[in-house]
């Protein structure tokens, strides 16, 4: 897998090509799309886990049931259940997608003041309307699967799951903690938001290059592709950052910028309220060797929810190898 510079590199020469040979022609017209289509796609930083840390996902009982029990109940052809990504309004950080850096945030002022804004000027909403999705982890030594505080906080007080998983088939992003005054950031965190900083004002301005060099027929269509992508690409990194106040949560992120839009659904939780929701990455390539499900310590019947859960996962859906077990946690109930 390439690292960040291997990434950004090849990023720049395939756009500096279509700049110099034109985005009119068709081959070149989606390869303009499939480059900047997808940020997931993209190696945003050096994040690998070290060996010995374990990424793991909170969820409700409710959500863990209707992921695992999502896919076809017919024996052939049988769709392996998905990984679930929220809309960011549902971050916990109420600044969640605003902590911009100066450095990029002077880029993508000075992007959307010269021709961006102007070009998605009839499409005020499209960002509120697609948005950013995400799937959040936990990080941390063995037990953080089963830990009281993450029970109280994301485990729908403890009548959830934690699913640890793998992420060797995943791109996923260790979040970035700032103080909402960057001039308190610590060296190595301006060190890294200017290297990011010069990899956005080479890519905003090839983007810049190939609109202003698109012909009249095309410009349009041209715009609106390097706009959209470019978007993506700096909402994947507001996305990756949050308060200092959350820096104790050590969260790592899984991220889908403006999807598209036929495939966001609809999940109506308690109390009516309705979140945007979309499918991620399947279960069966997350949950592989080391991976474990742990029942949350006040699921009722947790004998009857292991027992369901182990046949859903393995032959239901057919992972394995994948180890269910109760939380050990001692949990008051009220």
């Amino acid at each position: 897998m390439r690292d960040v510079k291997e990434t950004w590199d090849y990023l720049v020469s395939q756009l500096c090509e279509i700049s110099e040979r034109g985005p009119d022609r068709p081959a070149y017209y989606r390869r303009l799309r499939d480059l900047l289509g997808r940020n997931s796609k993209l190696v945003l930083y050096d994040d690998s886990p070290n060996q010995g840390i374990n990424l793991v996902h909170y969820t409700t009982w409710k959500s863990a049931l209707e992921m695992f029990d999502g896919g076809k109940e017919s024996d052939e052809d049988q769709e392996s259940p998905s990984l679930r990504m929220y809309h960011y309004e549902y971050s916990n950080d109420p600044e969640e997608g605003k902590i911009k850096p100066p450095e990029w945030k002077k880029i993508e002022k000075n992007a959307r003041s010269q021709w961006i804004d102007r070009v998605l000027k009839d499409r005020n909403n499209w960002m509120e309307e697609w948005g950013t999705y995400g799937c959040s982890f936990s990080s941390g030594p063995t037990g953080v699967e089963d830990d009281l505080t993450y029970w109280r906080l994301y485990g729908n007080d403890g009548q959830g799951c934690s699913l640890k998983i793998s992420s060797r088939n995943e791109r996923i992003y260790r979040v970035r903690y700032r103080d909402k005054d960057f001039n308190k950031r610590k060296k190595k965190d301006r060190e890294e938001d200017k290297d990011v900083a010069k990899r956005l004002h080479d890519i905003f301005d090839i983007g810049s290059q190939i609109v202003n060099g698109a012909p009249r027929e095309h410009k349009p269509n041209v715009e609106i592709t390097v706009a959209e992508g470019l978007l993506r690409i700096i909402y994947g990194y507001y996305h990756l950052i949050k308060h200092i106040n959350y820096e104790e949560e050590k969260e790592w992120r899984m991220i889908e910028v403006m999807p598209k839009p036929d495939i966001i659904r609809y999940d109506t939780m308690s109390e009516n309220i309705i979140k945007r929701y979309i499918e991620g990455p399947p279960l069966d390539q997350l949950l592989i060797t080391g991976s474990v499900i742990t029942i949350g310590p006040t699921v009722p019947n947790r004998g009857a929810a292991r027992a369901y859960l182990e046949h859903l996962a393995k032959e239901k859906h057919k992972i394995r190898p994948v180890n269910v077990k109760n939380s050990n946690q001692t949990y008051r109930q009220v």
